[in-house]
């Protein structure tokens, strides 16, 4: 619910403003064809007080009555909770909000005058706009418009939720779609007004056959090619995706059958041109979009590498002297014959070792990560006794293959497993089990689940280690990877599938 709570309305103001231009842009339309039918036959009509401050009057009257909606009226219908729910509060935001929208809707009617063509004479005459009929129309107009944004606004994030639990694709390019298809047709609309007003020529008529043509094509084409077909053509054409190449030929057969069903006339040049340059923009922009999200991921990686390799160099205190306190032990271990605890301690060096050397790259081998995994777990064995009920199982697939993995990002969930999941008291397990296959690692942790006192201050620290795996994975496996938590009164269960192509 975080996530909810933190939404804004920065997207809904940057269109309302598009909506605002497309209303006076189309005034200003109306305004030079009719002086150009009859220069000054309208009377004492002003464009900039009839016209542009009637519209911006109801526009500003629109924003402060769909902030109230939004941020009070909206959530306690559709999310109800503790801090939004329909109360005083909300009913008041509604009412108010419904008599800004009246207000603003009177007030663009009293300020407005319409340029009317007079039948049987040569030019137009201006007349006042307000009457009970233009209130009543403009109010169910601008309510509608608020209404519809928000529903799309809420439509589009229970989209983005539940495409993150279900790690859905589909549903993702859904709420796109319907993002990407408002914006860029309520800026094609402002664009293709703007266009009439600089060349004088009229498409009114068909203005909005034109958008569709423009918006659905472009929209469908991008979330494809960015979603499916640039990663297909990245990898390359081999055997096994031989299938997939045929893939970016399905968009482009949809967008003929398209433009054959709704275009007039596929005879001449401007099918053709249409063609070519709706999938110029579909295809451009999904290239662009990838190209800006990968470096900015690369941004993010090196910055997250820098800052770990920040916070490593700050843990090295003294290593060398750490080491030869740690070979100190290790002789004095050997001397007093404890060769338990000899053995911890070796096992500590090279765990401390791997985390000097081998920490700062991006991938290392995923044997060198078993490696350091059986040295953690046999240093955790160190405390358990023999005769405790404690039922450990382990089964860690060595590579038949070199195979790359990021580092030290599967320990802390073995740390987490023995930090909570071993009670002196009650019966425990932990279960840990890496396998892979050409082109996936799977690592599974499953252990009894003690919780610790509310009194102790590690009550919830595995938290930190988690949300840290977490965000490693969105910088270093981004789409490629499915990590989840199952946890119950007396077990936790954490999964994590890598895919390694």
């Amino acid at each position: 619910m975080a996530a909810i709570e933190k939404r804004n309305w920065g997207l809904g103001f940057l269109l309302s403003i598009v909506l605002a231009a497309g209303m006076i842009v189309n005034s200003y339309v109306e305004y030079v064809d009719a002086q150009i039918q009859c220069y000054d036959c309208f009377g004492e009509y002003d464009f900039l007080e009839n016209d542009l401050f009637a519209t911006l009057v109801f526009w500003l009257g629109g924003i402060v009555a769909g902030l109230l909606f939004h941020h009070y009226v909206t959530p306690a219908i559709v999310r109800p909770s503790s801090r939004h729910r329909f109360g005083f509060l909300a009913a008041f935001a509604a009412l108010l909000g419904l008599l800004l929208i009246v207000a603003a809707a009177a007030a663009y009617g009293y300020t407005n005058i319409d340029l009317w063509r007079n039948d049987g004479q040569d030019g137009p005459e201006a007349r006042p706009y307000f009457s009970l009929l233009h209130l009543v129309q403009d109010s169910l107009k601008l309510f509608i418009i608020i209404v519809l944004y928000e529903a799309l606004n809420e439509l589009y994030y229970f989209l983005i939720a539940r495409a993150k639990e279900n790690r859905s694709l589909v549903l993702k390019a859904l709420a796109e779609f319907l993002l990407f298809s408002a914006i860029l047709f309520l800026l094609s609309y402002a664009t293709m007004l703007s266009f009439e007003v600089m060349t004088g020529n009229d498409y009114y008529e068909n203005r909005f056959i034109q958008l569709r043509f423009w918006v659905v094509p472009i929209v469908v084409l991008h979330l494809h090619w960015f979603y499916r077909c640039i990663a297909i053509i990245k990898n390359g054409f081999t055997e096994q995706n031989r299938v997939n190449f045929l893939e970016p030929l399905v968009t482009t057969a949809l967008v003929i059958v398209y433009l054959l069903i709704f275009f007039d006339d596929t005879s001449n040049k401007t099918w053709l041109l249409h063609f070519l340059v709706v999938h110029a923009l579909g295809i451009g922009s999904a290239y662009l979009r990838s190209v800006l999200i990968n470096e900015k991921r690369s941004f993010l990686t090196e910055v997250s590498q820098t800052s770990a390799e920040l916070g490593a160099l700050r843990a090295q205190i003294n290593p060398h002297f750490l080491f030869n306190a740690l070979n100190t032990l290790y002789a004095i271990a050997m001397k007093e014959n404890s060769e338990k605890t000899a053995d911890g301690i070796q096992k500590l060096g090279d765990m401390m070792r791997f985390m000097l050397q081998e920490n700062h790259q991006n991938r290392i081998p995923l044997a060198k990560e078993i490696e350091y995994l059986h040295n953690l777990i046999d240093i955790q064995q160190l405390r358990l006794d023999d005769n405790q009920q404690i039922d450990l199982k382990i089964n860690l697939q060595n590579p038949d293959r070199e195979v790359f993995i990021a580092p030290m990002l599967l320990n802390p969930l073995v740390e987490n497993a023995f930090k909570h999941g071993i009670s002196f008291r009650n019966a425990s397990w932990i279960y840990i089990t890496l396998t892979h296959d050409p082109e996936h690692i799977f690592f599974k942790v499953h252990n009894s689940y003690h919780p610790k006192n509310e009194l102790d201050p590690e009550k919830d620290s595995h938290g930190i280690g988690l949300d840290n795996v977490r965000k490693r994975l969105e910088l270093l496996y981004p789409d490629k990877h499915e990590f989840s938590i199952q946890v119950s009164e007396h077990d936790y269960f954490v999964s994590l599938i890598l895919t390694i192509v």
